[in-house]
């Protein structure tokens, strides 16, 4: 069966333009009932049409109408359309190109037309030229950088954020942003950064363009309305345009923060105020940058942070720490406070005792949710944990991947505890829950407890539906309390099999479960 195919656009010259056409196409799948079949695009002269045909093409079975759909990319051998799942850095032509997808669906009537009308199933956003405004020079908004903030590309771990194509164009997928938060961010070189936020929420949807003029003076933006179209004509959404610098301070005085100077700010602060929460509303590089600890766990009474520090899904990257102090991490120690959805990328982190990426002690009370470090290298003495040094409250749902964890018998004791996740799992009723290590690097003195998961597990602690993968020997070095945790190497245990039984393991009401396609590692993902 061969079909015909209206243009669209796909090249990425015309996908700035009004222009569709069939140039840099070369494979479609097109799928009738339940078979997907590969059909070739033979573009006309001026790209603007198509014929698509097979070597193995489907035919008539019977003269009922039936339905056709097809879409691009073409993956060989996936049988559905893929989920739109775009770049986050399209700065380059490349990554741009790969996040347009389109797709058709007709029913096609024995002996009539077989034309398949493809649409995109990506939305674009266009910001054009910054325009300089009052008190403003063309020379100051030279090297301006913009980006999308607060988006989502259809993978979560990617974050919220995503860079434009020519510093100026990005796909998306159908979303809605909402009223009065920040969707494009501007940052100048010298520093000062802005945002335009919409009056009225926006709804994103497949196939449209939305274009937006915006005008940047000293005190902050001026925007146009946004023109909205599907490539011949549109309507108009209003919206304004506010100053947004390295954090906002929201109504309860927690900070949201955008930038590392921002973070630096609200450390400052915290320091004061081990209350003081934060939200992230952006990846940070903290490189270059000096980082003290928040926070000190030394002992129950020391000044602990009791807040909540939420990384909104977004990654601190090159957290850089030496320290002498007791207890070192991102935060030095926590006690009835919360650190949730953060991931630390090439942490480098040096203790002297506790050291921990995310905290030097986790104290009772507290809890950790969806925190990960990612890569880099955690050193500290008596508990170094890729995650906390030593942990007397909660970590649920919480990892660690090719993190490089060293402990150091600083004080010649001729002891102490290395862990992948945990160094330390130190108190009664201290869970760990549905946390895992993915080739961890673990060394330690002459007399260290190394665990993949665990270095040491005390009395009446527990830790449950836990794995890890690589070459460590254990998952806890020594056990006194109880440890449920699997080793998944796809030959002794199977990815479905670890996944089955820590699931099963899981406590009522938990929140998170654990799910694999039976041929990767499981992960975790919230109960819907």
């Amino acid at each position: 069966m061969t079909f015909t195919a209206a243009g669209i656009a796909l090249s990425v010259e015309t996908k700035a333009t009004t222009d569709n056409n069939w140039e840099g196409v070369q494979t479609v799948a097109v799928k009738v009932g339940d078979e997907m079949k590969p059909y070739t695009v033979n573009p006309s002269g001026d790209y603007q049409t198509a014929t698509l045909t097979s070597d193995d093409p489907f035919y008539w079975q019977n003269t009922a109408p039936i339905q056709v759909s097809a879409w691009w990319p073409y993956t060989d051998g996936s049988t559905d359309m893929p989920a739109v799942v775009v770049q986050a850095n399209q700065s380059s032509e490349a990554n741009y190109h790969k996040s347009d997808y389109i797709s058709a669906t007709n029913t096609i009537t024995f002996g009539g037309s077989t034309a398949l009308t493809f649409t995109h199933r990506t939305a674009k956003v266009v910001v054009n030229p910054l325009v300089a405004g009052d008190d403003m020079t063309a020379e100051e908004l030279a090297g301006a950088t913009i980006a999308l903030i607060g988006v989502t590309t259809g993978n979560e771990a990617d974050g919220n954020t995503v860079t434009p194509y020519q510093n100026s164009i990005a796909l998306l997928p159908p979303q809605t942003i909402a009223a009065g938060e920040p969707f494009i961010r501007i940052s100048l070189a010298n520093g000062t950064t802005y945002s335009y936020k919409p009056q009225k929420a926006i709804n994103l949807q497949a196939g449209y363009q939305y274009t937006y003029t915006i005008t940047v003076n000293k005190t902050g933006l001026s925007g146009s309305n946004a023109a909205v179209s599907n490539w011949d004509k549109g309507a108009e959404i209003a919206g304004v345009a506010e100053p947004v610098t390295d954090f906002t301070v929201a109504d309860d005085g927690s900070y949201i923060v955008y930038t590392a100077a921002g973070l630096l700010a609200w450390a400052a602060e915290a320091q004061k105020d081990l209350s003081l929460g934060c939200t992230l509303a952006d990846d940070i590089d903290m490189s270059g940058q000096t980082w003290t600890p928040i926070g000190d766990g030394s002992h129950s009474n020391s000044p602990a942070y009791t807040g909540t520090f939420d990384g909104a899904g977004h990654t601190i990257r090159n957290l850089s720490i030496t320290s002498q102090a007791y207890s070192v991490g991102l935060f030095g120690g926590i006690r009835g406070g919360t650190v949730k959805n953060l991931t630390l990328e090439n942490p480098q982190i040096s203790g002297n005792n506790y050291a921990g990426g995310i905290v030097g002690v986790l104290q009772i009370n507290s809890t950790m949710e969806n925190c990960h470090v990612s890569g880099g290298s955690i050193t500290g003495g008596n508990g170094t944990g890729a995650i906390a040094g030593s942990a007397s409250g909660m970590a649920r749902a919480c990892s660690s991947s090719s993190v490089k964890v060293s402990g150091i018998d600083n004080a010649g004791y001729g002891y102490g505890d290395v862990g992948g996740i945990v160094g330390y799992n130190s108190a009664r009723n201290s869970n760990l829950y549905s946390c895992y290590a993915a080739e961890p690097l673990l060394t330690g003195a002459s007399g260290f407890n190394i665990g993949a998961i665990a270095g040491n597990n005390e009395f009446y602690t527990s830790i449950t539906a836990c794995y890890w993968s690589g070459d460590a020997a254990a998952g806890v070095g020594l056990n006194y309390g109880t440890a449920d945790v699997y080793k998944v190497d796809d030959t002794t245990v199977t990815w479905q099999s670890a996944c089955d039984a820590m699931n099963a393991a899981l406590p009522a009401g938990f929140g998170w479960q654990w799910t694999t396609d039976g041929g990767s590692l499981p992960t975790l993902v919230p109960n819907e």
